[in-house]
């Protein structure tokens, strides 16, 4: 019996931990990475990166429909997406060397949707990232 209930435990706890990400696993390789997740707000900053890496973000009220991207990069190529339900859409790509700044207005699902990620993609490596997202 106690052996029943242990592995119902253990399936239960790999179904609850399996949920929580909706498809999205951050794996990358990484030298002094400093990221922030706070409900509204993300930020990360990298020496190098490669790899993947998402955060979730937390709409405050139903009227942020906007989020503003802060991006520079000083080598390699970066693909930034923006998903929920394990899906996701490209929202901008930047090579080393450029910087990119803009407030993109949330549409469809997005704009009403209560939380969604922000996914970083690399291709390659890339080096001198610094990416800031806050929903306003």
């Amino acid at each position: 019996m106690k052996k029943v209930c242990l592995a119902w435990l253990m399936i239960l706890l790999l179904v609850t931990l399996c949920g929580c990400n909706h498809g999205y696993i951050n794996s990358y390789a990484a030298t002094i990475m400093s990221t922030s997740c706070k409900g509204d707000e993300a930020s990360m900053k990298f020496d190098s990166f490669q790899g993947s890496y998402h955060f979730k973000l937390q709409r405050e009220s139903e009227k942020d429909n906007d989020l503003e991207c802060e991006a520079e990069l000083e080598k390699g190529t970066m693909n930034v997406y923006i998903g929920t339900e394990g899906e996701k859409e490209l929202l901008f790509t930047i090579a080393g060397g450029e910087s990119f700044e803009e407030d993109l207005v949330l549409q469809g699902k997005y704009a009403e949707a209560d939380a969604f990620y922000i996914i970083l993609e690399s291709e390659g490596a890339c080096s001198g990232g610094d990416f800031e997202f806050e929903i306003d």
